[in-house]
C-alpha cells in the first residue's frame, strides 16, 4: 500500500475493520487527513459502488468525524482546503441522495454538521436545492432530502429564540413551506392508493416519508407557529388526524413485541406535534382540540398494547392527556367519579402494571432498566408518564382522586403476591407526591394521606426481612423518594440497612441502595437560608469504610472494561461519600482506596466506555487529595509518589478520554507539593512534550495543560528556561492560546503565570512582542469577552504590589508603571488610547464580584502611577479617578451574598469554590470538549486574595487612600460631587 497515498484510503477504511488494526489504520488515515483533495477522495469512496458496503460505511463515518473535527475553527474559518470545502458543499446532497439507507444517514448527519456553522449564511442556495429535487413520484429520491431537511431544521428544537434564529426559519418557510404542505397532501394521497392496491413496498416508504414529514412540520413550528401553516391549519391537522385511527396489515408484523414499524413512528410523531400545539398554541389549536382528545383515548385503549413496541407511542399520548388537563376549559372531562375510575382501569394500571419485558430487563439488563426506571431521568417509561398523568389529575379534584385512588391501593394490598403490592406502592407513590419528584426528591406531599405510616405498615418490613428484589427495590426507592419528608434520625437508621443491601446479589438492589445513599448524602437543610448539608462527616463516621469497602468491592466483581465500568452510579456514590466524609477516611484507608481507584484505571483504560463512570473516578482522586493535604506536605508528597506512575502510564498510552482529567490531578498535586521541596523529576521530564503542538490539537486538553504548565513554573520555572531563547516555545504556545476565540482566555492564564514567575531578564526581550500580540488581537477580532479579559490582565498586574507573596515573586518589578511601559512598548500613546476605549468604560462593566474588586484596586494603583500624576498619562488622571469613584458607588449597591459562586464545598488550599452536588453530569459524554474535576477545580487567579471579594468596606478603603493621596499631592483637579460624595463616605 503507497504510504501517505490518497489512493491508499479504502485500504485503511477496509484495515480500520479489523479490531487489532483499527487504531493503527485511523491513524494513518489521520496523518493524510490534511493533504489536499482528501475529503473529495473520500467522498469518492463513499459513492463507489465497487467497494465493499462496509468500507462505505467506514468512509462515511470517517467524512462525518473530519467535518466535525476540522470544517471550521473557532473563529468560522475553514480548516480544510478550499477546493475541498467547495466540492463537498456542491456534491455531497447529490451524492447522499443515490446512497442507500445506512449511508444516508451518515452524509445527512455530515450535511447537518455542517449546516451548523455554514447555514444560511456560507450556504445561502442550500434549500432552494432541497426544493428543486423534491420529486412527484421518486419517494426513495423524496426521503433522502426530507432526511437532510429534518438533520438541518432540527436544531432549532433546544433553541432560545432570537432575531437571527427567526430570521433564518422565516427564509427557510418563504422557499420550503408551500412545496412541504403540497407533498404532504401528495403523499397522503399515495397512501391511500398504496393500500387500496395492497402494495406493502410502496406503503412503507410512504410511511417513511410521511413519517419525516410530521417531523419537519414539527421542526417548523418548534419556536412559533408561522402564518402560513396557521393559515393550513385544519387543511394539516385534518390528514394528520386521519392517521391516529389508521391501520393497515400491510405495516408490521403484530406478532411481534419490539418492531416498532413506521405507521407507529408516524402515530407518536403525530401526538408529539400535537403536544406541541396543545401547549403552545392552544387558542389557535382549540377547536379541533376535542377530536383529537377523542382519537388518543381510543388510540390508548384500544391500539396500544402493552407490546415493548409501542412504549414510546403510549408515553407520548399520556404526555397529550396530561397537558390537556392543564387547560380549565377541559377539565370537566376528568372531574367526575365514572371518568376517573375509568383513568384507572383503562390507562394507569395497565401502563403501571410490571410487566413480563419489564421483568426480564430487570433480570437480564439491570443498568439500563434503574436508568429507564429513576424519578427524573431522560429516559420516559410508561410507568413515568401515567405518574405525570395521575399528579396533573389530583390538581383537577385532590378528595376524588386520593379516595378512588386509595381504594386501587387498598385492594391490591390485599393480595399477597409481589405484583400486586407493587402496583399499589407505586399507585401510592404517585398520589402522595405534590407535584413531580426532581433530584432533591418530593418536596410536599399531598395532605390528603401519611406517607410516613403507609411506610411503617406496609414497605419497611421488606428492608429487614424476606423479600422479592422488586419489592426490595420499591422499599428503597420509597426513601429515596421520600426522604424530605423523614427526620435526620429517622434517615441515619437507614444508612446501615441500605449498606447491608450493597450486599444483595441483585444488580438492581444494590445499586438503588447505592443512588439512594448518593441522594441522602446530597441533601441539604430547607429550614435555613444557607441549605446546608443534612449529613457531615461526623454522621457518617461510623459507616464510611464499610460503604467504600462494599462498593468497591461490587465495582471490582467485574473484570471486563465494559462491565466494570458500566454501573456509574455505584462511582458515584463513592465520590458523595467521600466529600461528605472529608477528612474523617482513616490515613491507611485512603492509600488504599486510592490504589483500587487507580487499579480501575487501570482496568477501564483498555476499552474507556462511560464517561460518567470516568469521570467520577477522577472526582474521587481528587477528593482524596484534597481532604489529605497537610501543612508539612508530607502526606501530599507521599500520593503524589503513589499517584504519579499510573498517570504518566496513561499519559504514555495517549488515552484520549482520560488525558484531559490527567493533567489536572498532575497539576493538583504539583500546586499543593511543598514548595521548599524540589519538583519532582517525572514534572521536568513533562516539559517538552507539553510544550510540543501535537497536544493542543485536541480542545479538551487546552484547560489542563495550562494549568499545569503554570503549576510548573510556579513551582520552579528553571524547568522551563535557563536563558530568554529557550523560553521561545512556551511564548508560541501563549501566541497560539491568545489568537483564539475560544482560548485566549487560558493565554492569559499562561501570561500571568509567565509575568509573575520568570526571572525579568528572561522575558523582558519579549515584552515588545507579547505586547504587540495582544494589541493586535484587541484591533483585528476583539470580542466582548477578548476586552474584559484583557482589562482584568492589565488591572490584576497592577495590583500586584498589594499582594507582599506576589510582589516578592516578581522581584518588585510589576506594578502600575511596567504596566503602562509594558503597552507604550508598541507604540508611544497606545496605552492613553485604550484607557479611553477599553479599560475605563469596561471596569464599570464587570458583573463579577472578584473582577469588580481587581479593577476598583487595579485602577486605584494606576491613578498614583508616576505616568498618570505627572507623566504622559497626566491627561487621564482626572477621567480615571471619575471612574473609580463612580465604580465604588455602583459597588456600594450590591448586597452581600449576590455571588453565588462563593458557595463552598471545602476548605482546600487550591480548590474552587463550588458545590460538589453540581457533579452531576447528566449529559456526559466523551468528545472533544474539557470535562472539569469540579472538587479540585482552580480558583480564578486573584492577585489581592487577602481582600475578599464582598468586603466592600476594605476595597473602597484601600481605593480612596489612593485618591486621598492625590488630593493631598495637589495634582488632582476638583472632582465632581459624586466623586467627592464617595470619597468622603468612606
Amino acid at each position: 500500500m503507497a504510504q501517505n497515498s490518497l489512493e491508499s484510503i479504502p485500504g485503511y477504511l477496509k484495515e480500520s475493520l479489523n479490531p487489532n488494526h483499527a487504531k493503527q489504520a485511523e491513524s494513518h488515515l489521520r496523518s493524510i487527513e490534511s493533504q489536499p483533495h482528501f475529503a473529495i477522495n473520500l467522498i469518492h469512496t463513499v459513492a463507489s459502488t465497487n467497494l465493499d458496503p462496509g468500507v462505505r460505511l467506514a468512509g462515511a463515518l470517517f467524512l462525518k468525524n473530519l467535518v466535525k473535527r476540522k470544517w471550521v475553527n473557532e473563529d468560522g474559518e475553514y480548516l480544510l482546503f478550499n477546493d475541498d470545502v467547495q466540492y463537498i458543499k456542491s456534491e455531497i446532497l447529490n451524492t447522499m441522495i443515490k446512497l442507500p439507507n445506512n449511508l444516508q444517514i451518515q452524509l445527512g448527519e455530515t450535511i447537518s454538521i455542517i449546516a451548523e456553522s455554514d447555514f444560511p449564511h456560507n450556504w445561502p442556495n442550500l434549500i432552494d436545492d432541497l426544493v428543486a429535487k423534491l420529486s412527484p413520484d421518486d419517494f426513495v429520491l423524496n426521503k433522502g432530502i426530507l432526511l437532510v431537511a429534518h438533520s438541518i431544521f432540527k436544531k432549532w428544537r433546544p433553541l432560545f429564540r432570537s432575531d437571527e434564529l427567526f430570521l433564518e426559519i422565516k427564509m427557510v418557510l418563504d422557499k420550503f413551506a408551500e412545496p412541504f404542505m403540497a407533498l404532504l397532501a401528495k403523499t397522503d394521497e399515495l397512501i391511500t392508493e398504496a393500500v387500496s392496491q395492497n402494495n406493502s413496498a410502496k406503503l412503507t416508504i410512504y410511511l417513511d416519508c410521511f413519517l419525516l414529514l410530521v417531523q419537519i412540520y414539527y421542526d417548523l413550528n418548534c419556536q412559533d407557529i408561522p402564518e402560513f401553516f396557521e393559515d393550513n391549519l385544519t387543511a394539516g391537522m385534518t390528514i394528520l388526524h386521519k392517521y391516529l385511527g389508521f391501520s393497515s396489515s400491510l405495516v408490521g408484523d403484530a406478532s411481534d413485541d419490539t418492531d416498532v414499524d413506521s405507521l407507529i413512528k408516524v402515530k407518536t410523531a403525530i401526538i408529539e406535534l400535537l403536544l406541541l400545539h396543545v401547549t403552545r398554541y392552544a387558542e389557535e389549536f382549540d377547536p379541533m382540540i376535542p377530536n383529537f382528545i377523542t382519537s388518543v383515548w381510543e388510540l390508548i385503549n384500544t391500539y396500544v398494547t402493552q407490546q415493548p413496541k409501542f412504549d414510546l407511542l403510549a408515553v407520548n399520548a399520556l404526555a397529550f392527556l396530561t397537558s390537556i388537563t392543564k387547560i380549565v376549559k377541559y377539565q370537566s372531562y376528568f372531574n367526575n367519579e365514572q371518568a376517573i375510575n375509568e383513568i384507572i382501569e383503562k390507562i394507569i394500571l395497565p401502563n403501571i402494571a410490571f410487566r413480563e419485558v419489564d421483568e426480564e430487563n430487570f433480570e437480564d439488563e439491570p443498568i439500563s432498566f434503574v436508568r429507564s426506571d429513576l424519578e427524573g431521568s431522560d429516559f420516559d417509561s410508561r410507568r413515568k408518564s401515567s405518574t405525570d398523568f395521575l399528579r396533573e389529575l389530583k390538581d383537577v379534584n385532590t378528595e376524588l382522586l386520593t379516595n378512588s385512588v386509595m381504594t386501587y391501593v387498598n385492594r391490591f394490598l390485599s393480595h399477597d403476591d409481589w405484583r400486586n403490592r407493587d402496583i399499589a406502592i407505586y399507585l401510592f407513590t404517585s398520589l402522595a407526591a405534590k407535584g413531580s419528584v426532581t433530584n432533591i426528591g418530593v418536596t410536599s406531599t399531598n395532605m390528603l394521606v401519611d406517607v410516613v405510616k403507609f411506610f411503617t405498615d406496609n414497605i419497611a418490613s421488606y428492608l429487614t426481612g424476606d423479600a422479592t428484589p422488586i419489592l426490595k427495590v420499591d422499599a428503597i426507592k420509597y426513601i429515596m423518594t421520600f426522604r424530605n419528608q423523614l427526620t435526620k434520625d429517622q434517615l441515619l437508621t437507614t444508612i446501615p440497612l441500605l449498606n447491608d443491601h450493597l450486599k444483595n446479589p441483585n444488580v438492581v438492589v444494590y445499586t438503588y441502595a447505592a443512588i439512594t445513599i448518593d441522594k441522602l448524602f446530597t441533601m441539604t437543610s430547607f429550614s435555613d437560608s444557607k441549605h446546608m448539608p443534612v449529613f457531615n462527616k461526623q454522621d457518617i463516621e461510623p459507616y464510611v469504610n464499610d460503604l467504600l469497602t462494599n462498593l468497591f468491592q461490587l465495582i471490582l466483581s467485574n473484570s471486563a472494561p465494559e462491565k466494570l465500568s458500566e454501573n456509574e452510579f455505584l462511582v458515584k456514590t463513592i465520590m458523595r461519600v467521600l466529600n461528605t466524609a472529608e477528612d474523617a477516611v482513616e490515613e491507611s484507608f485512603k492509600v488504599t482506596i486510592m490504589e483500587q481507584l487507580l487499579k480501575i484505571l487501570g482496568i477501564i483504560a483498555k476499552n474507556p466506555a462511560n464517561p460518567r463512570f470516568t469521570h467520577y473516578i477522577y472526582e474521587s482522586l481528587g477528593l482524596l487529595i484534597k481532604f489529605g493535604t497537610d501543612k508539612d506536605g508530607a502526606k501530599i508528597k507521599q500520593y503524589t509518589s503513589l499517584i504519579l506512575p499510573s498517570l504518566l502510564e496513561i499519559l504514555s498510552q495517549d488515552i484520549q478520554e482520560f488525558v484531559p482529567y490527567t493533567f489536572q490531578i498532575l497539576a493538583f498535586l504539583l500546586e499543593n507539593y511543598p514548595k521548599t521541596s524540589p519538583i519532582p523529576e517525572e514534572y521536568k521530564t513533562l516539559v517538552k512534550p507539553l510544550l510540543s503542538p501535537a497536544v493542543w490539537e485536541f480542545r479538551g486538553n487546552v484547560p489542563g495543560i495550562t494549568r499545569l504548565l503554570v503549576a510548573i513554573m510556579s513551582h520552579d520555572s528553571s524547568a522551563f528556561a535557563s536563558t530568554s531563547q529557550e523560553l521561545v516555545p512556551l511564548l508560541g504556545v501563549f501566541q497560539k492560546l491568545i489568537a483564539s476565540r475560544a482560548n485566549d482566555t487560558h493565554g492569559f492564564d499562561l501570561l500571568m503565570g509567565i509575568f509573575l514567575y520568570f526571572p525579568f531578564d528572561l522575558i523582558s526581550v519579549h515584552l515588545n512582542q507579547i505586547a504587540i500580540l495582544l494589541l493586535t488581537r484587541l484591533k483585528t477580532s476583539r470580542t466582548e469577552k477578548y476586552i474584559k479579559r484583557l482589562v482584568v490582565f492589565l488591572m490584576s498586574l497592577c495590583c500586584v504590589p498589594l499582594n507582599d507573596t506576589l510582589n516578592a515573586k516578581s522581584q518588585s518589578r510589576i506594578n502600575s508603571s511596567f504596566v503602562i511601559n509594558f503597552i507604550e512598548s508598541v507604540q508611544q500613546g497606545v496605552f492613553q488610547q485604550i484607557t479611553t476605549s477599553f479599560i475605563l468604560p469596561t471596569t464599570e462593566e464587570f458583573a463579577n464580584l472578584q473582577d469588580k474588586k481587581i479593577a476598583a484596586l487595579g485602577l486605584s494603583q494606576l491613578i498614583v502611577s508616576e505616568q498618570f500624576t505627572q507623566g504622559s498619562c497626566k491627561a487621564l488622571l482626572q477621567p480615571a479617578v471619575e471612574q473609580l469613584c463612580k465604580n465604588l458607588s455602583l459597588l456600594s449597591g450590591i448586597s452581600k451574598g449576590t455571588n453565588v459562586v462563593e458557595n463552598t464545598i471545602s476548605s482546600g488550599p487550591n480548590a474552587a469554590s463550588v458545590p460538589i452536588n453540581e457533579v452531576d453530569l447528566e449529559s456526559a459524554a466523551y468528545g472533544s470538549n474539557f470535562s472539569k474535576i469540579v472538587s479540585i477545580q482552580l480558583k480564578t487567579f486573584d492577585p489581592v486574595p487577602h481582600i475578599q471579594n464582598e468586603d466592600f468596606k476594605q476595597i473602597r478603603f484601600v481605593a480612596v487612600a489612593s485618591v486621598k493621596r492625590l488630593g493631598e499631592s495637589g495634582v488632582l483637579s476638583d472632582l465632581s460631587d459624586s466623586a467627592k460624595a464617595v470619597v468622603n463616605a468612606s
